[in-house]
């Protein structure tokens, strides 16, 4: 990630829905991580998951993409 400047990318309402837009994102050649939100970082060691959410964060040059690809998904699963 040396020379990447990093952009918000959007934020999952959990641990488990952070993963999964990892994984997406990962399959689509985009690198991304997460990152706990407020003191959810501590609650994510003790409990597992956090209820703050997390962000999820790219390269600046891959935002625009990557939130693309989320929103394909998303319409997807309310079309389901």
């Amino acid at each position: 990630m040396e020379g990447m400047k990093v952009t918000k990318v959007c934020t999952a309402r959990d641990k488990i829905e952070a993963e999964m837009i990892l994984d997406i994102l990962s399959q689509n050649g985009i690198t991304a991580f997460r990152q706990g939100i407020g003191s959810g970082g501590i609650m994510d060691i003790y409990t597992g998951n956090s209820i703050y959410g997390e962000d999820i964060f790219a390269d600046e040059r891959d935002v625009e993409r990557a939130q693309d690809l989320i929103r394909n998904i998303i319409e997807g699963v309310e079309e389901a």
